[in-house]
This record gives structure tokens, sequence and C-alpha cells, in this order.
């Protein structure tokens, strides 16, 4: 199960960058005994530079790294940049992003893409102490309330059209089910 998923996941990632070449590019699959990293250079999300304290705007273009883990989808998958920029939920370090306050096993590349971005402009960002890794970019994004521009990945219609599961038809009207005592 895990390995077709992980390729759904790659076709996914495929489709999403040769329909956005100008945001996601330069993708590579590698396995690793512990876990499967997909690699991409995602362009036109604007961030901050780590230099606190006078964060400044820097360069839209990020080397990304995604790991799924060995017992992916009961974990979620993680994000990592390879240059870390001032947020509180990016490691100043190693560069994990705290993507998922909450994670579901239907999580895919797409969410975790999209909301990678909205992250990294500052859109997104979550102040319990469990996902701050930058303490002082807390105190600093309630006085500065930053958002920084991005292009946001767009979803191929074809794509959109297979997710149908997600969504009610028209006219859908959802009967109550009524015990008879």
């Amino acid at each position: 199960m895990r390995a077709r998923r992980l390729d759904n996941e790659w076709a996914l990632l495929e489709q999403l960058a040769a329909h956005n070449p100008h945001i996601i590019e330069g993708i590579r699959r590698e396995t690793q005994p512990d876990a499967d990293l997909f690699r991409l250079i995602l362009h036109r999300t604007s961030a901050l530079s780590p230099e606190f304290p006078h964060p400044v705007r820097e360069s839209a273009s990020h080397d990304v790294m995604f790991r799924y883990p060995a017992y992916y989808p009961a974990v979620p998958i993680e994000a990592f940049l390879t240059r870390p920029v001032f947020h509180p939920n990016i490691h100043p370090e190693n560069g994990f992003v705290c993507l998922w306050d909450r994670v579901s096993s239907g999580d895919t590349i797409l969410e975790a893409l999209r909301k990678l971005q909205r992250v990294i402009c500052w859109e997104l960002w979550n102040d319990h102490a469990d996902h701050v890794m930058q303490p002082e970019a807390v105190t600093w994004g309630r006085e500065a309330k930053p958002l920084l521009p991005y292009e946001a990945v767009q979803v191929p219609e074809a794509i959109r059209r297979e997710m149908t599961y997600a969504f009610r038809p028209e006219g859908f009207r959802k009967r109550l089910f009524v015990p008879s005592s």
C-alpha cells in the first residue's frame, strides 16, 4: 500500500510541476532506508531572511525536501527548507517546517505544497508552544503582521475532477434518518 501511495504522490507532483513550471521545477525522487524524499525548487514564494532582529524580504526561490517517513501515510509528510527562513514554525538550523497542526492519512503533496507556501510567506503561523521553533519570530510577527507575496500552486482541471470524492454533487440533499420509535 505504501509503495502505491508514494507512486501516486510522485505522479501528482509531476502533474503539478508540469502545470506550474514557473513555480515548481527540478523535481527528483530519492529512496533512503528510512524514508522516501521528493526534492524540488519552489519559486515565486517570498520569505524573510533569518537575520533577526531585522529580517528582510529575500529571494522567492527555495530548495525544498518533502520526506515521506517509513510509516507514511500513518505518519505525516515532513517538509524541510535547505536554507531556513525567519518564521516561528521553521527550525533555524535544519530547516524543518512544521506544516501540520492536524494531520490526516489523506493529506497529499498538494496540501503540503500549498501549506508550505502559506507558511513561508507568513499567511499561516502557529504560536502554540509545540509548533514554535523561532520564539523571537512570534513576537516580531505579532507586531509586524507580515504578509509576503506568493503565487499559489494551481491545480490542473484533470486533478480537480479526480478529487470529486471530496465534494457533494450539485443539488445533493442530505437526508436525515429519523428512527421509528
